[in-house]
């Protein structure tokens, strides 16, 4: 009966060494895992901030568009047409005044 108990204590002292290097190992991943969480955290607020600053110049890129935009001065095409006209004008005078000076 002695032996018997004894290899019962055996088999529970093994089955114990046994989930004792499991449990080792399970907390050696969990480190691993921890450190990597970590890890993927600090890149997360790394990336958080790099779309902060990315929106933030986006937002003033608009803005200097926008302020852009307002200041393009646009020539009506009636004073185009009119100037041309003006141009006719004054290119018939100096012909005129041409042909006086000949005559």
């Amino acid at each position: 009966m002695t032996e018997n108990i004894q290899n019962s204590l055996n088999n529970i002292l093994n089955k114990v060494k046994s989930i004792h290097g499991e449990l080792l190992n399970e907390r050696k991943t969990n480190s691993v895992l921890k450190n990597e969480i970590q890890q993927l955290r600090n890149s997360n607020i790394e990336k958080t901030n790099l779309v902060f600053s990315l929106e933030t110049e986006v937002e003033t890129l608009r803005s200097a568009l926008h302020l852009a935009q307002n200041k393009v001065v646009e020539v009506p095409i009636q004073v185009v047409g009119k100037r041309e006209e003006e141009i006719d004008e004054l290119v018939r005078e100096i012909e005129h005044c041409i042909e006086q000076l000949k005559q």
